[in-house]
């Protein structure tokens, strides 16, 4: 919609400004903290101080560069909600990526442009910083001004049940999609739609035409794939007629998962599944070496914290420190995991298998302990480095459980095509403990279909230092 696109090139125009002032704003920090701030006498500069004209001058390319890095991973694209850590993950990639490219770019500059590798350290630091904050309260003053907008673009939606009414909700919940749902055109045969519906109900399909000329209707959004098809085609060409968007909700394979691929075989498309990243041979080595190394450092970390916790278990209770488990992994394969025992050891002869709950009454007063930390899960570390599991991936569950959950939840098995990890996804969202096992699927899902070895350093970090971690934006993945 004209106004929605107009809207859209000003925030951009606005982002791309103040990009400009930040960085140079960056750049004139990193210049004072190095070379003139306080911190000089306790680190002092041994080879002279630059100009700051030198970095004036060359403040022309380093804003090309950094607009053309920060373009290429996607922080000038419209976004229709906001996560704090994802803007700071892809500013640090971006930041880091442009100021690598500009060290390179020193060689073809000026032969005689040098830079201080500790002002290029403060650079990083403080562009990260500013660009983060800044971003936030840009987002926050651009909800504002929708917020305030009088000029919503019209939807009508056809077809009602929960994927309209998650619709009607993300739309009413987050401004900046500029939309507002008039209506709702039900099915014929469906039942109580007025009830179920939070926007009022303007008749059936088959009165599409009549509601068109009534309303002044934008967008239409077909939400139902069981309105027949010869319908569907007559409903876009009435709204192409009118110049109204359409827009349609997939059917089976979005559903399921996001990794459709169309096949042109002879001019016949063929719809199937793309293979998940981690299928790639060169994807599994770098995760693996990630994993080797990530575990040895934890392993050599937290071994003061094993040593202490152990002793504590050995003392406290009768049975051996470490506890033994079947747990199935990638394809299906059954591995034995380990773990600081919490529990008494005969505490499932009476109850059988059961699934963990928090704030387990079986646990004894070390255990329970050990579990608010997690630090019961780190000897899974040797896991790692044995090449049962990976320090992120979908958690493992037991076999008796695994019969139990693939025939009742829908992909359950589609977990273990990728090695199960000691943190996920789904635990850094909350989804942990006596949580909903559906939910744990498809965020387990979401990640593995999405995998990226930062996206791996990002959820170890948010493991380590978030106890409250910010739960992903619905309107990424609507999982309610």
């Amino acid at each position: 919609m004209p106004h929605i696109r107009r809207h859209t090139a000003l925030v951009t125009l606005i982002t791309l400004v103040s990009d400009a002032l930040i960085l140079y704003l960056a750049l004139a920090a990193a210049f004072w903290i190095s070379f003139h701030s306080p911190l000089t006498a306790i680190f002092p500069v041994s080879r002279g101080i630059p100009p700051f004209s030198a970095y004036q001058e060359a403040f022309p390319v380093i804003l090309v560069v950094f607009l053309i890095v920060f373009k290429s991973f996607h922080l000038y694209r419209r976004k229709t909600y906001f996560s704090s850590s994802w803007h700071f993950f892809t500013i640090t990639k971006a930041v880091t990526v442009a100021l690598f490219s500009l060290m390179a770019l020193t060689f073809l500059y000026r032969e005689d442009f040098t830079y201080s590798r500790r002002m290029l350290a403060y650079s990083w630091l403080f562009s990260i910083a500013f660009f983060t904050f800044s971003r936030r309260v840009l987002d926050n003053l651009e909800t504002e001004i929708w917020k305030r907008n009088r000029r919503f673009r019209q939807v009508l939606l056809l077809g009602g049940g929960e994927i309209a009414r998650r619709l009607v909700k993300n739309f009413a919940e987050n401004p900046r999609w500029g939309t507002e749902v008039i209506g709702v055109l039900g099915l014929n045969g469906d039942v109580d739609l007025a009830k179920s519906s939070d926007v009022p109900v303007l008749g059936t399909v088959e009165e599409f035409e009549e509601v068109l000329r009534r309303f002044p209707v934008e967008e239409v959004i077909i939400t139902r794939l069981d309105i027949p098809h010869s319908r569907v085609l007559e409903i876009i060409v009435l709204c192409e007629k009118n110049l109204v968007s359409v827009k349609l909700v997939p059917d089976v394979f979005s559903i399921l998962t996001n990794r459709v691929e169309v096949v042109n075989l002879d001019g016949v498309p063929l719809i199937g599944l793309r293979s998940l990243p981690l299928h790639s041979a060169w994807n599994r080595f770098v995760k693996r070496v990630f994993d080797l190394a990530g575990a040895a450092c934890g392993l050599i970390l937290t071994a003061p914290v094993l040593l202490a916790a152990a002793a504590a278990v050995k003392l406290t209770s009768r049975g051996p420190v470490f506890f033994r488990q079947d747990r199935l992994g990638e394809n299906g394969k059954r591995f034995m995991l380990y773990k600081l025992r919490t529990m008494p050891v005969d505490a499932e002869k009476v109850s059988g298998p059961v699934l963990p709950v928090r704030d387990d009454p079986r646990a004894t007063p070390v255990g329970r302990f050990l579990r608010r930390f997690s630090i019961d899960e780190l000897p899974q570390l040797w896991n790692v480095i044995r090449g049962d599991m990976s320090l992120v991936g979908p958690r493992p569950e037991r076999p008796v459980f695994v019969e139990r959950f693939k025939e009742l939840i829908p992909r359950y098995m589609s977990r273990h095509q990728v090695k199960s990890g000691l943190t996920g996804w789904a635990q850094v969202n909350g989804l942990r403990g006596d949580t909903s096992i559906r939910m744990r699927v498809k965020y387990d899902m979401f990640y593995m279909e999405n995998w990226s070895i930062f996206w791996d350093i990002k959820i170890i970090l948010l493991t380590l230092f978030s106890r409250r971690v910010h739960q992903i934006s619905r309107r990424i993945l609507p999982l309610e």
